[in-house]
């Protein structure tokens, strides 16, 4: 067996990790590391779509790797992948559908099989049909490029253009609707080459592998066992337990303590951020519930993180028990449908009474906006009926969205952060921006103040609006002692050394990998 931590070892995100058992090789996530990608690209400087993998590559951004990467990104003057080492990859694991797990999957062979979870394929669906339509962040369907007389590379617009990825559905038979979604492009009304979503396979490249839900702030996150020569090999990805399904990871604890665990590859994200509060979802509910309760007529603004459901649903609960309607963006909308073609469990929130949508004025429409809101119409909600009635809403709006309030006038508005606490230099001044649009506006502020007369200031959070995705120190403590593995490998953290000192005395080697070293 051979482990390799292919980026990811000494930050937050950007996870790659190579396995190695036998003659099989798997990929365990491919995220975007938004550290190393800040210090090159911004908003408005990007990675260049003519030179597809090139600029990624020069930038250090991918593993410096043959055999892994789309030939249609690769430039008739690039080279260099064919120099490279080889990897031997059957399949590629995804933990869950957060883009510093998955983002740069758009890179990778689009004859690599994809092995998630549905919940997670139903994101991967998602993102793509409703967002720029960048080469990386092809996750769910590929659109081949061809160089022209110049060398750039084009898009194909032929009928064969457009190449689905295949996928195996880890935990259990992919459902109909779950089929159509992943087989159909919203934009061209058609299928694609015809990739189905498989089952659960009984082995991959001859390894057996274990599936296992997490609690985390995204639906679908799995943890991955690999049933190695030596032992187990397991991945956390990213996992929680103080979340709604805190019971999970529980379960996966049991499990494990009756298996000898060979390596446990964790994060450890929470380690130098957050550790002074240990805040639950149900709290969360709790705060969220008694600020929007006390402010009858005034119109609430919720800000917190894409694709996590479960802080949507807290906040549709709060503004079901206060006669409000939850207001979200037809992406959000469009991602409920996708999540119910995979479990039609979250049909019950997508159908909620209390759940409506905004129809924010467009020059230009895309198909998949265009049909959604044709199927929701009845449920749209714009900025002068929200003007109207201010207190009959409760509008979930980001950093992003706030120029639409513009338009809404909110007066004396409420507004509360139900984001990440984390920041760092290269997003303190979007806090500034985001105080200033608040002082503009009038807004109360709830969970962020900014500290400081200008620009040179930080931002505050507190009030307990936020519940972090990532297990707390004391929880990853418990779980390592209690899966008591022969090794732990420190990933997703900027404090790898907290394991060797919270582990002494123990039987369990920790080992720290840096990007490129091998176990």
């Amino acid at each position: 067996m051979q482990l390799v931590v292919l980026d990811g070892a000494r930050t937050i995100g950007g996870t790659k990790i190579y396995l190695r058992e036998g003659r099989a090789g798997f990929l365990l996530d491919f995220g975007l590391n938004y550290q190393r990608w800040g210090q090159y690209f911004d908003e408005f400087l990007r990675p260049r779509t003519a030179r597809g993998l090139f600029d990624l590559w020069q930038l250090g951004l991918v593993p410096q790797a043959a055999g892994i990467y789309r030939e249609d990104l690769l430039a008739p003057d690039f080279s260099a992948p064919l120099g490279a080492p080889a990897l031997e990859i059957q399949a590629a694991f995804l933990s869950h559908a957060h883009l510093d797990h998955c983002g740069l999957v758009g890179v990778l062979r689009c004859d690599l099989p994809l092995v998630a979870s549905r919940l997670t394929l139903a994101i991967l669906k998602a993102l793509q049909d409703t967002g720029a339509a960048e080469f990386y962040g092809e996750l769910a369907y590929c659109r081949l490029r061809r160089p022209n007389r110049s060398g750039e590379l084009e898009a194909d617009r032929s009928s064969a253009g457009c190449v689905g990825r295949p996928a195996h559905a880890a935990d259990g038979a992919p459902s109909p609707q779950l089929q159509r979604l992943w087989t159909t492009l919203p934009r061209q009304r058609r299928a694609l080459d015809p990739r189905p979503v498989a089952p659960p396979a009984p082995a991959y490249g001859g390894v057996r592998v274990r599936v296992y839900p997490v609690d985390h702030s995204v639906p679908g996150a799995v943890a991955f066992a690999f049933e190695c020569s030596e032992g187990l090999v397991v991945y956390t990805g990213d996992l929680r337990h103080h979340g709604r399904h805190a019971h999970l990871v529980d379960t996966f604890i049991a499990d494990l303590q009756r298996e000898q665990v060979h390596a446990l590859v964790v994060e450890g994200t929470r380690l130098t951020r957050e550790t002074h509060d240990h805040v639950t979802e149900a709290q969360v509910l709790d705060n969220a519930r008694t600020v929007v309760a006390a402010r009858p007529g005034r119109l609430v603004v919720a800000d917190f993180g894409p694709r996590q459901v479960e802080r949507l649903q807290t906040f549709l609960q709060a503004a079901h028990e206060t006669d409000r309607q939850l207001v979200v963006l037809p992406k959000d909308g469009y991602l409920l449908e996708a999540l119910a073609a995979a479990d039609p469990g979250f049909e019950e929130i997508l159908r909620h009474p209390a759940l409506a949508f905004f129809d924010r004025p467009r020059l230009v429409r895309d198909t998949w906006l265009r049909e959604f809101t044709n199927r929701h119409r009845h449920r749209l909600v714009d900025a002068e009926a929200i003007r109207r009635d201010p207190g009959a809403y409760l509008l979930a709006f980001s950093f992003f969205d706030l120029v639409d309030l513009l338009d809404v006038d909110p007066q004396d508005g409420v507004y509360v952060y139900s984001s990440s606490e984390a920041y760092g230099e290269d997003n303190r001044v979007d806090f500034w921006r985001l105080w200033n649009w608040l002082l503009r506006l009038r807004m109360e502020p709830h969970g962020f103040r900014w500290e400081g007369a200008d620009e040179r200031g930080r931002p505050t959070f507190g009030g307990g609006f936020h519940a972090s995705g990532h297990i707390h120190p004391d929880d990853l403590r418990d779980l390592i002692r209690s899966v008591r593995p022969r090794y732990v490998v420190p990933v997703h953290t900027e404090n790898p050394a907290w394991f060797g000192e919270n582990l002494r005395g123990e039987p369990i080697r920790v080992v720290l990998l840096e990007n490129g070293e091998v176990l």
